[in-house]
């Protein structure tokens, strides 16, 4: 064991000047991240899907529940519309993991 003190162990932090921002954010505060409107785009339809299919499926269970005939359509609508806004919800965060990684 050795016996210097703490004190003279520890390595002084590095000065304010040598240190670097985190990758993800922006050299100069005062301007804003790029944003994509292509993503907007997928995100707003990514969300519209899954309302759209939410609403078809609780048509068709409540049309079930009802003892009614249920539209075919209005079922191929809630087997598909989740499915696809699901894939496009994933593709978004797969993207946005790509972007942050590359920074």
């Amino acid at each position: 064991m050795s016996n210097t003190p703490p004190e003279k162990v520890r390595v002084p932090a590095a000065r304010a000047e040598k240190q670097f921002p985190a990758p993800h954010t922006s050299p100069d505060p005062r301007v804003p991240p790029r944003k994509s409107p292509f993503r907007r785009f997928t995100a707003v339809l990514a969300a519209a899907l899954a309302l759209f299919g939410l609403g078809t499926l609780a048509a068709v269970l409540i049309l079930y529940l009802g003892s009614q005939a249920v539209a075919p359509w209005l079922i191929a609508a809630s087997l598909y519309a989740l499915p696809l806004a699901f894939l496009l919800m994933a593709g978004l965060v797969i993207d946005g993991i790509r972007r942050r990684r590359r920074g």
